[in-house]
Formats: structure tokens, sequence, C-alpha cells
């Protein structure tokens, strides 16, 4: 940046180091979500509000370093939080959408990103001049280290955050695996967040690699645009965190060898067990039913019923259940008993409890509203 302390542009990346400073904060004082996963936050906002500190000082010409010390943290500074703010982001999603989730070994994996990048810098003996090319000792295999080191700092956090996104959309065919009833509105913010800072970073990654090809100000020009996008997805995650990350439900983890599985033939009896829990017991009229619920009444453990669901009635457990209650609200629609009910008095007692989802699942299984269905049948009457 060639501009005067400060300009507009400086301006949000101090704004943005502000906000982050505060959201922290915030975090410890308001959040609702469990520990890890507000922790894990608050370590996604200090990574972004140092990475926009570190920013600000590599590229502010009025802001000299004439240390060489201060040249060398800056430059770790730098690589430490863009590969902070990527890995905090992504154990971020799976820590709140995954039941009991926890920090385990292998997790530290992820700490090879930042093993790599310092070794790089230290290595290399690439400081702040060094990354903005500026350094008078630079020599042709310095600036080929230089060169790896940003397109590896731009891929990582475009990696991490379709990573992110992947497990969200696995997150929202999970839940159907488990749940009856259910609000997709949480999962979508995220999802659309997720996508937000994954196409945020993939614009800085392209305006770096354009960098390389145009003159250094207008790729600059470019890269601007990316600090303001930061500053408010920023704000909208620590908004989302409050208002719908604790709302969330949580899938299980993944099945432990000593946990009962489905047998490779399926009864028929366990079939006609499902089948006729769900018709004769009509479970499917309890608003908040889950599979485990479900299984303990079948007698069948829940990973065993979602298989036999997937396999032989060719849907999952969401799917399944609806289809019943849509079959229910069908018959409450034409049964003169029912002809003073609402609509909604309707959904509620075939079991729905979002008329978003009702009128979904009944315009697909009948191809018209529920509105046009009684009107229809009323008339052929």
């Amino acid at each position: 940046m060639k501009t005067p302390i400060f300009n507009i542009h400086d301006l949000i990346l101090v704004l943005t180091l502000a906000v982050c400073v505060l959201l922290v904060i915030f975090q410890w004082l308001l959040s609702k979500q469990k520990a890890i996963a507000s922790q894990l936050l608050s370590g996604f906002f200090v990574c972004v509000g140092a990475s926009a500190l570190c920013n600000l000082l590599l590229w502010n010409d009025y802001i000299g370093l004439h240390s060489e010390v201060a040249k060398m943290v800056l430059s770790l500074g730098l690589v430490t939080a863009v590969v902070g703010k990527s890995v905090c982001l992504y154990l971020y999603v799976v820590a709140i959408t995954r039941a009991n989730f926890s920090l385990r070994a292998k997790d530290a994996l992820h700490l090879l990103n930042l093993f790599t990048v310092v070794g790089w810098v230290l290595w290399g003996g690439l400081d702040s001049d060094r990354l903005r090319f500026q350094s008078a000792s630079h020599t042709e295999y310095s600036i080929q280290l230089t060169n790896y080191l940003w397109h590896y700092l731009k891929i990582l956090p475009v990696v991490y955050a379709f990573a992110a996104a992947l497990e969200i959309y696995r997150y929202k065919q999970q839940l159907k695996q488990f749940y009856s009833s259910l609000s997709l509105q949480g999962p979508y913010w995220l999802l659309l967040l997720t996508l937000g800072f994954a196409l945020n970073w993939f614009w800085s990654l392209v305006v770096h690699l354009l960098g390389q090809t145009v003159s250094f100000s207008i790729a600059d020009s470019f890269g601007i645009f990316d600090n303001y996008i930061t500053f408010v997805l920023v704000n909208a995650l620590f908004v989302y965190s409050l208002l719908y990350a604790h709302q969330l439900l949580e899938t299980k983890e993944k099945l432990k060898e000593k946990e009962v599985v489905a047998p490779a033939e399926i009864s028929p009896d366990a079939i006609a067990r499902i089948r006729n829990t769900m018709e004769k017991q009509q479970l499917y009229l309890k608003q908040n039913l889950n599979i485990e619920d479900f299984a303990r009444q079948v007698g069948i453990h829940f990973r065993e019923v979602s298989s036999i669901i997937n396999k032989e009635f060719n849907t999952n457990f969401f799917e399944f259940v609806n289809e019943y209650r849509v079959n229910r609200a069908k018959q409450m629609l034409v049964d003169p008993q029912y002809a003073e009910m609402t609509i909604l008095d309707i959904l509620l007692e075939s079991g729905f409890n979002s008329k978003s989802s009702f009128h979904r699942f009944f315009k697909r299984y009948t191809g018209m509203s529920a509105a046009e269905f009684r009107k229809q049948t009323s008339a052929a009457e």
C-alpha cells in the first residue's frame, strides 16, 4: 500500500483488528456454545485480527520496521496467523456439528502446516522485506522460495475453507439419517458463511496469481476488496455464533468396531418390525421423533434401523417419517370430520412442526399444495 497513514483501505484493517479483539471478549462473555467450539472461534478471531495487523505493517510504506528481528517476527506472525485462521475455521465447523467433539492426537497433524511455513521462513531467511520483494540481498533462489511461500499461504486457507464447507454438506445429509423434524436454517447459514470465506480467500489467491502477470498496483487494487469482505464475514460469523450455533443438532461420531452394525443380509422380520412399529404405534405423529427413540420402540440398534431404511426403503429416516406424515395429512384433508380444521392445525396434528417442511413434502408427494388438494377432493365429492 502506498498511501499515507491511514487511508480508508488501511483503516479497514485497523477496524478488523479492533473488531476481532472485541469479538473475542464478547465470545467469552456471551457465547452459548460448548467450550471447545467457543475456544476455536476465539482462536479464529485472534488469527484474523493478527493477519490484519501483519498485513497493515507489511504493506504500509509509512510504518517502517528497521530492526532485523522485528522484520523476522512480522514475517513469522503473518504465516502463523494465516495457518491459524485456516485450521481454526475448519475445526470450529467440525466442533459445532459433531457430538462430544474434542481435540485428539490426530488433530495435531494440522500443526504440520505451521511447522512447514515457520521452517520455510527461518530456513530461507524470509523476513518482511523479502516477502515484499524489496530486500537488497534477495537472490534468485530466495525469490523463488518467497514465491512458493506465498503460493502456499494463499492456497492453504482455500483448501481448509472448502473442506469445512464439505463437512457442513455431509452434516446436513447425516441429520436426515437421525431426525424426522429439523430446521436447516442453521446449517444453511453456516454453509453460506463458510463458502463466503472460501470464495473470499479464493479471490485472494486469484489476485495473488494475477500479480504474477499484471502490475503490482493493479493487483493491489483488486486485493483491497478482500479486506472489506473479510471484515463483513467476521462480523457475520460472530452474529451466527450467537444466534444459531448453539441450536445446531449434533450428529453421531463414526462407529467403533465394538458398536453394533447392520448385518450383511437384512431379515424380513426386521423390515416388518420397522414398518409395523411406524404404522401401528403411529410414531410419526411425534414431532421431535429421532431415530434412537424409534429404534428403541422397534427393538433394534438405531444404526441397523438406519441401514435398513436406506437399503430397503431407498430413503433416509427424515424422508421415511415425513412420507407417513404427508399420508396422514391427506387423510385428514379429505375427511369431513376435520373439515373445520385449518391447514396449520392439520400439519401439526400429522406430526410436522414446520410449515415450510410440510408444504415442501406435501407438494413433492402430491404435486400440489395442501389447499389445492383439499379443494380438488372437495369438488370431486
